[in-house]
């Protein structure tokens, strides 16, 4: 038997709790990854309420989010190392035009643990989620006066003013689902080899570049075949030097990208 102890009284656990426990374990193992995310965010949050309640409570949860959480942790690390030398591959195929004055904002990189969780659950490249972020907002970590939040979601109301850990983690995920819906919605409208394909663990120059069409403004109007980005800049600035221009330069999408791939395969 466990023996625990909440506040000023002993509890110990029954043979059915520990079989419980034993057997949402072995469910927690074989689920999917978004779910397994989606579990530890909902074991936490029973055991933030019901913990200071029961003893048995605390611990059955505790255990159980800390079990989830190292089940998604191990499952990221191993995507995330079995990837490496494959996104190294990808930066040095495309970094010869990159224009290096504009230099990765610390604030890109100071929510890289958060984002890359997210992102992993929902399949998304970690290094894109960032570049959507700071094309749209500077990686800023407040709430624009437009309401449309740090990722300009124009379909969702964020309000305005301080930005909370709470708000922005919910920005998250409402961009990655935004973003695989239009994916999905392009790859029903097109033939198996058109279809983008980009994941956690990569992204071909296509993929990133239909996405960007999708994601911001499309060029024709046409959600088939090779599409592309109404304003080239947002897309290529910092990284076609004929687009480098002007007063106002900001890396785009694919500049954006690299840089990241090119610190995060460092780690």
């Amino acid at each position: 038997m466990i023996l625990g102890i909440w506040s000023s009284w002993w509890y110990e656990l029954t043979t059915g709790d520990n079989q419980n426990l034993t057997s949402l374990k072995q469910t927690l193992v074989s689920s999917p990854d978004k779910d397994l995310w989606s579990y530890y965010q909902q074991f936490s949050k029973f055991q933030e309420v019901l913990g200071g309640v029961d003893g048995r409570f605390d611990y059955l949860f505790t255990n159980l989010r800390d079990y989830a959480y190292t089940q998604f942790s191990n499952r990221k690390s191993l995507a995330k190392q079995t990837s490496k030398e494959a996104k190294k591959d990808f930066y040095s195929q495309y970094q010869e035009n990159l224009l290096l004055h504009d230099e990765l904002s610390e604030n890109c990189i100071g929510w890289y643990n958060s984002i890359d969780n997210w992102s992993y659950a929902y399949n998304f490249p970690t290094a894109l989620t960032i570049a959507v972020w700071w094309r749209e907002s500077s990686c800023g970590y407040y709430l624009p006066k437009n309401g449309d939040g740090p990722f300009q979601i124009v379909s969702k109301d964020y309000g305005t003013g301080e930005i909370t850990k709470e708000i922005f983690y919910q920005a998250i995920e409402d961009f990655l689902l935004f973003a695989r819906n239009k994916i999905d919605w392009y790859n029903r409208n097109n033939d198996e080899d058109k279809q983008i394909t980009l994941s956690y663990t990569g992204a071909t120059y296509q993929d990133l570049i239909k996405f960007a069409a999708l994601y911001n403004w499309l060029d024709n109007g046409t959600v088939v075949g090779d599409v592309m980005p109404k304003s080239l800049k947002y897309f290529f600035e910092g990284y076609q030097s004929d687009l480098w221009t002007g007063d106002h330069k900001k890396n785009g999408i694919f500049a954006q990208y690299l840089k990241v791939l090119d610190w995060e395969t460092t780690l």
